[in-house]
C-alpha cells in the first residue's frame, strides 16, 4: 500500500493538467494554458515529445514552462526511432490497449505487453525517474493481469486511470475501485463528462459541464492518493474528440480558450 503524507501533499505545486494530441501537428496552442497566473502544472500528448518531429509544425522557440510526462502509446513505438522528450520523469505505459477503437488505441493483450514494458524500464536511469502504468479503457482484469505478470522490479510507481462519467458518484466510485484494487498513487491522465453507454444521456446542458469539472476538481485535490490529473477536450479539432461531448471542450477551433477553459486554468472549482 502507498503512503502518502501530508508533507509531500503539501510539497505539491498542483495536480492540473493538460492533454493535448499530437494530430493537431503543434505544441504551440498549449503555451496559452500555461500563461501567467494559470493553476496547471503539466501536459502531455499521447507521445513521446511536444517539440520534435512528431509535432512538426511547433515554434522552434516555443517554450512551455511546465512538466511534460511523454508517453509510449502502443508498444510497438517503443522502437519507432523517436526520442523521449529531454528531463523527463514519468514514463507512460500504453493506451487503453484493452480497446478495440484503432483512432485511439491499440489492441493488445497483456502478456505481449509485457516484453515492451520490461524494455521501457531500462530507460529508467536516476533516481526520480518513475513508470506510470498502461491505462485501460474500462478493463480492470487486463490491468491485473498486466501487474501479475511484469517482473517485480518493474512494478509502475503510478497507476494511469481513465474515467468518462456523467455523475459526481460514478466518477469517484470508479477511481476508488482502482484505488482499493492496486493501491498506488493515481494520475487520472482522462475525464469529462461523458458517457459512452447508449442508454446513459450526455450532458444536457454547457452549465452541467462546469458543475461537474467544479464538483470533480475539488474531490480531485482534496485527495490524497490522486498525484495528478488532465481534463480531457484541450484541442481544436473536434474530431480529436474521439465522441466526448463539445461541452466539455477547452478550446474552440480557432485556437480560443473556452469558458470552460478558463475555469479549468484558474483552478477548475474556485
Amino acid at each position: 500500500m502507498a503512503n502518502i503524507s501530508g508533507d509531500e501533499q503539501a510539497r505539491s505545486p498542483g495536480k492540473a493538467g493538460i492533454s493535448w494530441p499530437i494530430q493537431e501537428r503543434t505544441s504551440d496552442p498549449v503555451a496559452k494554458f500555461f500563461q501567467p497566473g494559470s493553476k496547471l502544472t503539466w501536459h502531455w500528448n499521447w507521445s513521446k515529445h511536444w517539440k520534435g518531429p512528431l509535432v512538426p509544425e511547433t515554434s522552434p522557440d516555443l517554450i512551455i514552462n511546465a512538466e511534460f510526462l511523454p508517453m509510449v502509446w502502443s508498444p510497438e513505438l517503443v522502437n519507432d526511432g523517436n526520442s523521449l522528450q529531454p528531463g523527463w520523469k514519468l514514463l507512460m505505459g500504453f493506451n487503453e490497449p484493452d480497446h478495440a477503437d484503432e483512432a485511439v488505441a491499440k489492441k493488445t493483450s497483456p502478456k505481449d505487453a509485457v516484453p515492451v514494458w520490461i524494455e521501457m524500464s531500462k530507460w529508467i536511469t536516476e533516481p526520480d525517474q518513475k513508470l506510470v502504468s498502461p491505462a485501460v479503457a474500462g478493463n480492470v482484469d487486463w490491468l491485473k493481469e498486466f501487474c501479475a505478470l511484469i517482473p517485480p522490479s518493474t512494478k509502475p510507481a503510478y497507476l494511469a486511470v481513465h474515467v468518462y462519467t456523467t455523475t459526481f458518484e460514478s466518477f469517484v466510485g470508479t477511481i476508488e475501485r482502482f484505488w482499493n484494487e492496486f493501491r498506488l498513487p493515481i494520475i487520472l491522465t482522462e475525464f469529462a463528462m461523458q458517457s459512452f453507454y447508449p442508454n446513459v444521456p450526455g450532458p444536457q446542458s454547457q452549465q452541467q459541464v462546469h458543475d461537474f469539472m467544479g464538483q470533480t476538481t475539488k474531490w480531485l485535490d482534496e485527495t490524497p492518493y490522486i498525484y495528478k490529473y488532465s481534463w480531457f477536450g484541450a484541442c481544436r479539432d473536434p474530431y480529436h474528440l474521439h465522441g466526448v461531448h463539445e461541452f466539455n471542450r477547452l478550446m474552440d477551433n480557432k485556437g480560443e480558450i473556452t469558458p470552460l477553459g478558463w475555469q479549468y486554468i484558474n483552478g477548475g472549482h474556485e
